[in-house]
C-alpha cells in the first residue's frame, strides 16, 4: 500500500526537483529528484522555520516517515528541537564555510577553469556573511538579500551579481549530492536583469589614438610590453582575454600561423589562423616559459592585466571600456568589412550562430549604404 501510494509522487514534466505534502500528515513532504526521492519533515519552532531529512525512500518507507513525523511533533511538543538534537558532526550541522574549503572546492579544483574566481568570490563575498550558518539554515529570502546588497551596497554590477548567485547554485547543488539538503535554496533567487546587448566599438579616432598608445608605448610611460603584446593580439584576433592570456608555445605553429586553442568557452578545441600581424607579435616575443605571455616573475599567465589595460585607456583618450570589448570591436570591423554572420561565427568561436546574432545590425548597416550606392548610380544615369 505504501509502495503505490510512493508511486504517485513522480517528477511534473519539464522538473528536476519538486517537494510533494503528503496528505493529512502536516509537515511531511516527498522530495522528487532526478535521482531519488526523500522524506523531509518542515516545521516552526520557537518562531522559526525549520526543515529535518527524515531519510531516503525505499530505505524509509511511508509509514515510517509518517512515525518519525510523529516522533518529532511529540518532542516540539516537550519543547525540544528535532533538528537540535542530533549527535554533533551530523550532516544537518555542517556549516557553509566548512562544506565550501574542505568540500566544494578541493571537489572543482581539478576541472573547473574558474576555480579561481570561484575562491576569491567564495572568500570575499559569501564567507564573510554565510560562513557561520549551517548549510541546511540558509534561506532563499537570505540569500537574496546578500545578493541586492553586493548590488545595491557594494555596487557590483548585475553581472557580477549573477556569477555570484551562480557560484552559490554550484555550491548548494553540491550539497544537495552530498545527502546535506534537499532543495537548492537558489531556485527560488530571481536573476538580475543584464542588459548583454550593449556593445562598445572604437570609433575611427579611438582605434587610431589606441594604435597609436602600442606602437610607442614607453612614450607615455607604460612599460609593461609583456602585456601591451598581450592587448595588441586581443584587438588582432578577437579571441576572449583568457584564451590569449593561457596561450602556450606548443599551440602555436610559428611557421604557418595555425592555433590549436584547446582551452574555450564552448569546451571543444578549434583552430584559428593567425593574421601576419598577429603572428608577429607571437614571433617577437622573447621565450621565457610554457606560456607566450607569461609573467616574467613567474613565468606563469597573469592573473589580471586591467591595471596595465586601463593605463593605456587612459592615454589613448578612450573612457568606458572594457577587455571584452575588444571581441565585440573585432566582430564590428569584420561585418563592417562585408563579412558573413557566419564567418564571423567561426572567426569568433561562437558554438551557436544565435549568439553572433547580435552583430546583425551592423551588418545591415553596411547593406543599406551598399544600397544607397547603388541607388546613387542609378539615380545618377537620369538625364
Amino acid at each position: 500500500m505504501a509502495s503505490q501510494t510512493m508511486d504517485k509522487y513522480t517528477l511534473p514534466a519539464g522538473k528536476s526537483k519538486h517537494e510533494f505534502s503528503v496528505p493529512h500528515v502536516k509537515g511531511l513532504r516527498v522530495c522528487v529528484s532526478t535521482k531519488n526521492k526523500t522524506f523531509m519533515q518542515r516545521y516552526t519552532f520557537a518562531g522559526k522555520k525549520h526543515c529535518v531529512v527524515l531519510g531516503r525512500y525505499p530505505d524509509m518507507d511511508l509509514i515510517e516517515a509518517i512515525s518519525k513525523v510523529q516522533a518529532n511533533d511529540q518532542k516540539i511538543a516537550q519543547g525540544i528541537n528535532p533538528n537540535q538534537s542530533k549527535e554533533e558532526g551530523h550532516s544537518q550541522d555542517v556549516l557553509f564555510r566548512h562544506f565550501t574549503q574542505n568540500i566544494y572546492l578541493p571537489a572543482v579544483k581539478p576541472h573547473k577553469k574558474s576555480y579561481s574566481d570561484d575562491e576569491s568570490r567564495i572568500r570575499i563575498h559569501l564567507i564573510p556573511v554565510l560562513g557561520k550558518k549551517k548549510l541546511s539554515d540558509i534561506t532563499s529570502a537570505e540569500l537574496s538579500q546578500l545578493l541586492a546588497n553586493k548590488q545595491q551596497e557594494e555596487k557590483l554590477s548585475n553581472a557580477t551579481v549573477n556569477r555570484i548567485r551562480a557560484l552559490l547554485s554550484s555550491i548548494f547543488n553540491l550539497a544537495i549530492d552530498h545527502d546535506l539538503i534537499l532543495i537548492n535554496p537558489v531556485s527560488r533567487v530571481k536573476k538580475f536583469k543584464e542588459n548583454n546587448q550593449i556593445e562598445r566599438y572604437l570609433t575611427e579616432g579611438e582605434l587610431k589614438r589606441l594604435v597609436d598608445v602600442l606602437t610607442q608605448p614607453s612614450q607615455f610611460d607604460i612599460q609593461n610590453l609583456r602585456i601591451v603584446s598581450i592587448v595588441k593580439f586581443l584587438l588582432l584576433t578577437g579571441v576572449r582575454k583568457r584564451e590569449a592570456m593561457d596561450i602556450q608555445w606548443s599551440d602555436v605553429n610559428l611557421a604557418t600561423g595555425e592555433w590549436l586553442l584547446k582551452q574555450n568557452k564552448s569546451g571543444k578545441a578549434r583552430r584559428i589562423s593567425l593574421s601576419k600581424d598577429a603572428l608577429g607579435i607571437l614571433q617577437r616575443l622573447p621565450k621565457i616559459g610554457t606560456y607566450i605571455f607569461a609573467n616574467p616573475l613567474t613565468q606563469k599567465p597573469y592573473a589580471d592585466i586591467r591595471k596595465t589595460f586601463e593605463k593605456i585607456m587612459k592615454a589613448a583618450d578612450i573612457d568606458q571600456i572594457r577587455i571584452h570589448d575588444l571581441r565585440h570591436n573585432f566582430a564590428s570591423l569584420a561585418v563592417n568589412s562585408g563579412e558573413s554572420l557566419y564567418v564571423v561565427q567561426r572567426l569568433l568561436g561562437h558554438a551557436s550562430p544565435q549568439t553572433t546574432q547580435r552583430y546583425a545590425h551592423l551588418q545591415q548597416s553596411t547593406l543599406r549604404d551598399a544600397s544607397e550606392k547603388i541607388a546613387h548610380v542609378i539615380s545618377s544615369q537620369a538625364t
